[in-house]
């Protein structure tokens, strides 16, 4: 009989989020609902439409990424040995993998596809080393706002897609370096 009336007032409270949203008027049918079902709630989530400021966030990360690539790519063209156009490679290609990902995340959040912008300006390359030198620094820092931004989110896919790009910006910070060291030898 209790088993009956809980879901009797299931099926009441669902009614109530339908017309009443606003309304909570059994607090303590939601409670034990949470308690025996303890599934991560919608809001926890990037997976449902939200905060337009987090899209913005998104769409300016997504940018942020493909002009990485796009540097990595000019770069490796000139790269003065086999060893750094390898790894110019490889970064470009993690940096458009989080790019992709940022904007799979973005067509979650908005229903939309973002469809990034054309860059046709050509940049002028630093020296090799220079070069080296202001990429690391971008990268270690590019690690540490995604840290940041990790530690600032409520959202669980967002924190884990944050802590993720977080660990492979230092880990390219350290493929910058490595790199550098072996051109300080030569």
């Amino acid at each position: 009989m209790e088993k009956e009336m809980q879901t009797d007032y299931q099926q009441w409270d669902r009614v109530w989020q339908r017309v009443a949203p606003q309304l909570d008027p059994y607090p303590e049918v939601r409670q034990a609902m949470a308690l025996q079902n303890p599934v991560r709630q919608e809001q926890d989530c990037c997976l449902h439409q939200g905060d337009m400021g987090q899209a913005e966030l998104i769409r300016g990360l997504i940018e942020e990424e493909l002009e990485d690539r796009r540097t990595y790519l000019a770069y490796a063209r000139c790269a003065p040995n086999v060893e750094g156009r390898r790894v110019l490679r490889q970064l470009a290609v993690e940096e458009q993998s989080h790019a992709r990902r940022l904007m799979g995340i973005y067509y979650i959040m908005t229903g939309e596809c973002y469809h990034p912008a054309v860059c046709t300006a050509k940049a002028e390359l630093l020296p090799w080393c220079q070069m080296l030198r202001h990429r690391y620094h971008a990268e270690s820092y590019g690690a540490d706002q995604y840290h940041r931004m990790a530690q600032e989110t409520q959202d669980v896919c967002l924190r884990k897609c944050f802590e993720q790009f977080s660990e492979d910006e230092f880990r390219h910070a350290a493929a910058l370096l490595r790199l550098l060291e072996g051109n300080l030898l030569a």
